[in-house]
This record gives structure tokens, C-alpha cells and sequence, in this order.
């Protein structure tokens, strides 16, 4: 049971949710992951199965922040009940740097980009226990010349 009050409570983990995308994500400091996140978090993306631990977060923070060296993040709502809070983010910014993919290396595109991404973290007092996430890989891939962008009439 936590000692704060239930507004109070609910505000410093919005507040934590925000520090893993602006801290890790945004500036690239890594290490603000191990004071977010508790060192035994589970991580639900889509089409992987389950990981543990904060490496692959800070793995995928490094990797973004390699392929897009001036990304951006900006908060755009959060909403929070009970141990979880929800967040949808926009990251932009211009692909200069490597995408490095298990499927190979994708050369820079030159080109600007800008992707969402929702994300739900359950809390145990001021650690996240478990995320859930769900970037827009598609718009992303598609703004770097990955895959086709779909043509207009």
C-alpha cells in the first residue's frame, strides 16, 4: 500500500512514465532506465515475445537515437488509473545515422520523420513493472524509404 494519497501517487508515476521517454529516448541517458524501471520489468511489444530486465529498452533507445541523432519526443496525453499509466508519444526528428535491424543495416535517408507511439506501464510503487508498447514502425519505416509509401489518386 503506498503512503501517498491516491492524486499524489498517481501523478509521480505519470511523471515517471514521462522521465523513461524523455530521459532514455530523448536525451539518451540510459541510466535513467534502471531508476525508472524495476530491474525485473516485463516488456510486451508486438510481434516479439516477452523480455525481462532494462537492456532491451535501452538496446532499443541506443538504436532509434543511432538511426535519428536529434530525435525529439513530445508527450502528447497520459492518463492514469490504478497501478497503470498511458501514454502517447510523438517522436520526430531526421534520419543522418545507421537503422540497424536484425534483418541488416538500413543506410541513412536524409529524410525528416515523425512516428507515435502508445505505450501502458504498470507501476509497483515508483518502479514499472510492465509495459506494454506499440510503435508506429510502419510510418516510420515508410518515412526512411524502408517501405513504400502508398500513392495518391
Amino acid at each position: 500500500m503506498s503512503a501517498l494519497p491516491d492524486a499524489s501517487r498517481l501523478d509521480r508515476q505519470k511523471e515517471l512514465a514521462a522521465r523513461l521517454y524523455l530521459e532514455v529516448f530523448g536525451a539518451g541517458n540510459l541510466v535513467a532506465a534502471d531508476e525508472i524501471m524495476d530491474p525485473d520489468c516485463i516488456s510486451h511489444g508486438p510481434g516479439m515475445p516477452p523480455v525481462a530486465g532494462t537492456e532491451p529498452i535501452k538496446r532499443q533507445a541506443a538504436l532509434l537515437r543511432g538511426a535519428i541523432p536529434d530525435l525529439n519526443l513530445a508527450l502528447e496525453d497520459q492518463l492514469a488509473d490504478g497501478d497503470r499509466v498511458a501514454s502517447r508519444w510523438l517522436g520526430s526528428g531526421t534520419n543522418t545515422g545507421i537503422l540497424r535491424l536484425p534483418t541488416g543495416d538500413v543506410a541513412p535517408s536524409g529524410n525528416g520523420i515523425a512516428f507515435g507511439e502508445l505505450r501502458i506501464d504498470r507501476f509497483d510503487g515508483d518502479r514499472i513493472v510492465e509495459s506494454w508498447f506499440l510503435p508506429d514502425r510502419l510510418t516510420l519505416w515508410q518515412q526512411i524509404g524502408l517501405i513504400p509509401s502508398p500513392t495518391r489518386e
